[in-house]
């Protein structure tokens, strides 16, 4: 089940099976010949040759004989290191160059996400990508569920500015406390929003409802400004809240209610 299991993983890297279990053989039992190596591995007579041939080129064995020719297995360790560097050193070359090359450039698509892993990771990897600020809109749960990877952007001096609906565990950042009255029934019919812009390069909103969870993701800048103004609007009604919070529920009720009754979301 073990040898399966590395098998599964050297083809994941570009080794085929005959070649991950003629090695495997080779390391069982080194400096044997090519139709020695066949009984051993299981490959087959009339495949044995042009594998050993196809091993010798990615430098995974050494021949030690040559009357008859013998084979040993290099240090997996060693190749894998240098299959590292190279794998590195490519992806470094192609991230470079093919965008040159790529005429969709500056066109800026949306991108759809389904269920709550996949969005999570798109987060993550949006944090990763901030160099400057981060704004964001959320419920406490996903603030809390994202308070380490934000205690992180901090620690790396990335401004992070958000607009809370509900107490978190702990702050991190400027926080604003959007106002909760009425709020938590809008979640239980439309799900949790949640809106993150970061550096004016990248904008993700979503909504997190169980398995319908979904998000989208962009580079356009019209749906960035979008997000920005709705994070900008709520921090400007929180701080005139701090102000004027007994004027405004005397006027308009709590949490501007004679206004929600008037416009409904969703």
């Amino acid at each position: 089940m073990k040898e399966e299991k590395i098998i599964e993983n050297m083809m994941k890297i570009g080794i085929n099976k005959y070649e991950s279990k003629a090695y495997i053989a080779l390391l069982k039992r080194p400096g044997i010949t090519a139709y020695e190596l066949s009984k051993l591995s299981t490959v087959p007579q009339a495949k044995i040759y042009e594998t050993m041939n196809k091993l010798l080129e990615k430098g995974l064995v050494n021949i030690i004989g040559d009357n008859p020719t013998k084979y040993i297995a290099v240090n997996f360790e060693e190749y894998l290191d240098n299959y590292k560097k190279s794998t590195n050193e490519t992806v470094k070359f192609l991230k470079e160059n093919v965008k040159e090359l790529d005429s969709n450039s500056n066109i800026s698509y949306m991108w759809h996400f389904q269920g709550r892993e996949n969005i999570i990771n798109k987060i993550k990897k949006v944090f990763s990508n901030s160099k400057e600020f981060i704004y964001l809109e959320c419920w406490k749960d996903e603030y809390n569920f994202f308070a380490n990877d934000l205690k992180e952007l901090e620690a790396r001096g990335i401004e992070i500015i958000a607009v809370l609906y509900g107490e978190p565990n702990e702050r991190v950042g400027e926080v604003y406390s959007h106002e909760m009255e009425y709020m938590e029934e809008d979640t239980i019919k439309l799900g949790r929003w949640f809106t993150l812009v970061s550096d004016g390069n990248e904008s993700l909103f979503s909504v997190f409802k169980g398995s319908k969870s979904q998000a989208i993701w962009t580079e356009n800048e019209a749906f960035m400004l979008m997000a920005e103004c709705f994070i900008v609007h709520d921090i400007f009604l929180a701080e005139i809240y701090k102000k004027y919070r007994k004027e405004l529920d005397k006027e308009f009720g709590p949490n501007l209610k004679k206004i929600r009754e008037k416009v409904h979301i969703g």
